[in-house]
C-alpha cells in the first residue's frame, strides 16, 4: 500500500534539499512518479528555492559592506560594562541553573513553614458561635424598657457596653 499524499507533502522540502533518508526517498521518488499532484508541488517548491536564491544572491552583489568591519572593530573596542539589567538577567540565568536544585528546595520549605505559622496562629474553628442572646446576659446587666413615642425598645446596660433595641414593627399611633 503506497503513502498517501497527505504524508508524502511534508517530505518534498527534504527531499528537495537532499536530506531524506534513503528508505523515505525511494518510496516518495516513486509516488512522485504516478502522482501529477504531487509533481507539480515539487517543481513549484524547486521554483520557490530558485527564485529564492537569485534574488539573495543579486542583493548580497549590490550590498556595500565596505563599513561592516569597520563598525564591529568600533563595537568591540568600546570598554564599557554591561548594562545592570543584563548583568542581572545573566548572574539570574546563571545562578538558576547552577542552583536550581537548592533554590527550589528553599521555596518549598519556606511555602510550608508559611502554611504551618498560617496553621498555628489561625484558631481552629469549632462550631459557630452563636450570637450573645437578652437571656445570657450577666446579673450586673441592667434591662430598661422604653416607650420611644411611637415604638416601643429597650436599653440594655451590660458593664461598659451599651445597646439600645427598637422595635421598628409596632405600628405608629396617629395623634
Amino acid at each position: 500500500m503506497k503513502r498517501r499524499c497527505e504524508e508524502s507533502v511534508p517530505l518534498l522540502g527534504p527531499w528537495i534539499d537532499g536530506e531524506l533518508a534513503d528508505e523515505d526517498r525511494a518510496w516518495l521518488e516513486e509516488h512522485v512518479r504516478e502522482c501529477a499532484a504531487c509533481a507539480t508541488r515539487r517543481l513549484l517548491l524547486e521554483a520557490t528555492r530558485d527564485a529564492v536564491r537569485e534574488t539573495v544572491t543579486a542583493r548580497a552583489a549590490s550590498a556595500d559592506l565596505s563599513r561592516v568591519a569597520d563598525a564591529v572593530l568600533a563595537r568591540v573596542k568600546e570598554d564599557r560594562p554591561p548594562a545592570n539589567v543584563v548583568r542581572l538577567q545573566v548572574w539570574g540565568t546563571e545562578m538558576w541553573r547552577a542552583h536550581r536544585g537548592a533554590i527550589s528546595a528553599a521555596a518549598g520549605l519556606a511555602a510550608a513553614a508559611c502554611v504551618a505559622a498560617l496553621a498555628l496562629l489561625v484558631p481552629l474553628r469549632g462550631e459557630p458561635s452563636r450570637p450573645t442572646l437578652l437571656a445570657d446576659a450577666r446579673p450586673l446587666t441592667t434591662l430598661e424598657q422604653i416607650d420611644f413615642e411611637n415604638h416601643e425598645g429597650a436599653v440594655l446596660q451590660s458593664g461598659d457596653t451599651t445597646v439600645i433595641w427598637i422595635d421598628d414593627d409596632t405600628p405608629a399611633v396617629p395623634q
